[in-house]
């Protein structure tokens, strides 16, 4: 659920971050006459934002599902184990 709230945050946030930013604005402060204008520079910082975080969400759900689609055990995990003994550097009688 969190990846899907982080997706569709980030999807909007990409296609419309003048409108996103306003209403986040609007939520966020009070003020009289007209709201604050954002530098140029802060819509294409909050369209990367919003790319990020869609990349982020796209990436954690694709990983999700080839962890569970693989039939495979996982490479971290080993069945067998056999430990041997340390080698002390004394020969053994």
């Amino acid at each position: 659920m969190l990846k899907l709230l982080l997706g569709v945050f980030g999807l909007l946030e990409a296609l419309y971050p003048d409108r996103f930013m306003r209403v986040l604005t609007d939520l966020s402060y009070e003020y009289d006459d007209e709201p604050p204008t954002p530098k140029p520079w802060i819509v294409t910082a909050a369209r990367i934002e919003g790319l990020v975080l869609l990349g982020v969400a796209i990436r954690a759900a694709v990983k999700a599902d080839c962890a569970a689609t693989s039939d495979e055990p996982s490479a971290d995990v080993q069945d067998d184990v056999t430990v041997d003994e340390p080698d002390t550097g004394v020969d053994r009688i």
